[in-house]
């Protein structure tokens, strides 16, 4: 199966058509690591509407046994993971950091991806 591109708007509906999208491909994904594929993804979309620049660019792929999921917007500067989050935010990354089994951020663009093992 090739990647699934899918470009989302620059609105707040954009998380929900992402988990959608997302449906489509966690077949293999066990019961709870599903849920934190659609966690994790509901995190990434929303962080690139409210603090990145359209276009926002949703891509998934299956690659043997694993989920990778992107999100790239057309924001400048590299996304960065908040040593302390605190009551005004920053826990996205931490969040994508703890419950995925694999992320990074490509450099270059706003770009931000992570994997989930399927098994």
């Amino acid at each position: 199966m090739s990647p699934e591109i899918v470009p989302l708007p620059s609105q707040a509906r954009a998380a929900g058509l992402a988990r959608e999208a997302l449906e489509r491909h966690l077949a293999g994904v066990s019961g709870a690591r599903r849920a934190d594929a659609r966690l994790l993804v509901s995190e990434l979309v929303t962080n690139a509407f409210r603090h990145g620049r359209p276009p926002i660019t949703l891509t998934i792929d299956t690659v043997d046994d694993r989920l990778r999921v992107e999100v790239e917007d057309a924001g400048a500067g590299r996304p960065l993971r908040r040593p302390e989050p605190g009551a005004d935010g920053g826990w996205g990354l931490l969040l994508v950091e703890t419950a995925a089994d694999r992320w990074g951020v490509a450099d270059g663009s706003t770009s931000v991806w992570f994997e989930i093992d399927a098994a």
